[in-house]
């Protein structure tokens, strides 16, 4: 009896998709953290930016409100996934959002679209909030030594992988 309800469990899980999502303000690092996730879990990261990319290349380019509407519509289809939230110092936010500036960015970007948003990280992550999906939620200080790693062991605890 033991052995078919593991069984079913196995099944269950093999069936089940496990969705998480990492937010944050910009700069924050959750590329970074999605990497280290997709990685050590040896799951697939879909990033919302080559998404908004393609939609942009295809529709055209919009404002800065068409580009939030666009991120905001995917997130819709997120509902109950487990989110990483990545906040840090928001001058370190403010250095690496930054620093990415002029590198190749797509124009859908909103710091592309509107230049001042260059000034606006900063004050991003020390007021952007979690999305609270419904599942659980983690925290991530991504300014901290080792926070790729805490982040996975986190994630391994939270989902019992």
């Amino acid at each position: 009896m033991a052995d078919q309800a593991a069984q079913a469990l196995h099944d269950r899980r093999a069936r089940t998709v496990t969705l998480i999502v990492v937010s944050g303000a910009p700069g924050t690092g959750k590329s970074t953290i999605a990497a280290a996730l997709g990685a050590a879990l040896r799951f697939p990261v879909l990033s919302l930016d080559p998404i908004k990319e393609a939609l942009a290349d295809v529709l055209g380019l919009g404002g800065e409100d068409w580009s939030n509407q666009v991120g905001d519509a995917a997130l819709g289809e997120f509902a109950d996934a487990t989110e990483v939230f990545c906040h840090c110092d928001p001058r370190l936010a403010s250095d690496q959002a930054k620093a990415r500036i002029g590198h190749g960015r797509h124009p859908i970007h909103r710091d592309v679209i509107n230049p001042a948003m260059a000034d606006r990280p900063a004050e991003l992550a020390a007021t952007v909030t979690p999305l609270r999906l419904g599942a659980g939620l983690i925290e991530v200080d991504t300014g901290a030594p080792g926070a790729d790693e805490s982040a996975v062991t986190a994630v391994r605890s939270g989902l019992s992988l």
